[in-house]
């Protein structure tokens, strides 16, 4: 698919902090610095590139939507009230989808201020994605934090399986050490779908702080209690801080440490068709016609 030219960005400020936004490109923060209690502004992601977009072969960077739900869904087949919907798959990720369909479209900026902004998207029905769809991100920004309000929106007339998060690439150094806590870990096979639930092991915990084991890795956590705490490469401390719809935590990086990713998500991989089969505690959500679901994220300098 060709690259598309990007619309303008917009920047907020408040104190010396600062964060660009991106509408064209999924509604994407494509970069966000914040200050510290030193004064010290601090480059908090990972880069995104404004100059182009590509919906498909995504850049690895700043933070993006997870919206309608997150990660895959086993074999782009979605079952929902005995009804087998046959979605798209991402090439990336064949035979599976990835992601949702929310950072691939573009968003509409109907509120900007000098540190607000409200983006909105209507997506409607398609092979992606059965259902119409509405959703709004919300960004407030302050000094040492970023707040980012999500909401999604059942705008079709049916019953629409629904989920929701973010994916922020952080800063890494690979020594870096990471704070979180949970209870339950959802092994990621080699096709980065979810194996059956357990409790965490002792050396799986990061109640205190630790770093994270050599080399590449993706856990998806559940029983998530809402914080994470990571350390930056400049020797400052981010505190990402999630509402408790998000009970579920994506924790991976890369074979080249370039970033971390900390993706607070509401339900866990292929979740829709986890609990269909009855499985427990997906965070999977259901929504009737008009009604909808929300939540806040933080992102503060320590």
């Amino acid at each position: 698919m060709p690259e598309v030219p990007m619309n303008p960005v917009i920047t907020l400020n408040a104190g010396g902090a600062s964060a660009r936004l991106v509408p064209h490109a999924g509604g994407r923060v494509s970069a966000l610095r914040l200050v510290g209690g030193n004064g010290e502004a601090v480059d908090v992601l990972h880069p995104y590139p404004e100059d182009f977009f590509d919906p498909i072969h995504w850049a690895k960077g700043g933070i993006y939507p997870l919206m309608p739900y997150s990660n895959r869904i086993a074999n782009a087949l979605l079952l929902v009230n005995d009804e087998t919907h046959v979605l798209r798959p991402h090439p990336n990720a064949m035979p599976h989808t990835l992601h949702g369909n929310a950072h691939a479209q573009s968003w509409q900026a109907i509120q900007q201020g000098p540190d607000t902004a409200t983006l909105t998207l209507d997506s409607p029905a398609g092979p992606a994605w059965p259902w119409h769809y509405t959703a709004s991100l919300r960004f407030e920004l302050t000094p040492s934090q970023l707040r980012v309000g999500l909401t999604l929106c059942n705008a079709d007339q049916r019953t629409m399986p629904a989920g929701m998060g973010l994916h922020p690439y952080f800063r890494h150094d690979p020594a870096a050490r990471l704070t979180y806590g949970a209870t339950t870990l959802w092994p990621a096979t080699q096709d980065y779908l979810p194996g059956a639930p357990r409790a965490l092991l002792a050396n799986e915990q990061y109640e205190t702080p630790r770093c994270l084991p050599d080399g590449a890795m993706t856990d998806y956590v559940g029983g998530w209690d809402g914080t994470a705490i990571v350390d930056l490469p400049q020797g400052s401390q981010l505190s990402m801080r999630a509402d408790p719809v998000f009970g579920h935590l994506v924790v991976h990086r890369p074979d080249t440490p370039l970033y971390l990713c900390l993706e607070p998500v509401s339900h866990v991989a292929d979740g829709f068709n986890l609990a269909t089969h009855g499985v427990a505690n997906t965070g999977t959500h259901l929504l009737e016609p008009g009604d909808s679901m929300n939540g806040e994220i933080r992102f503060n300098l320590a």
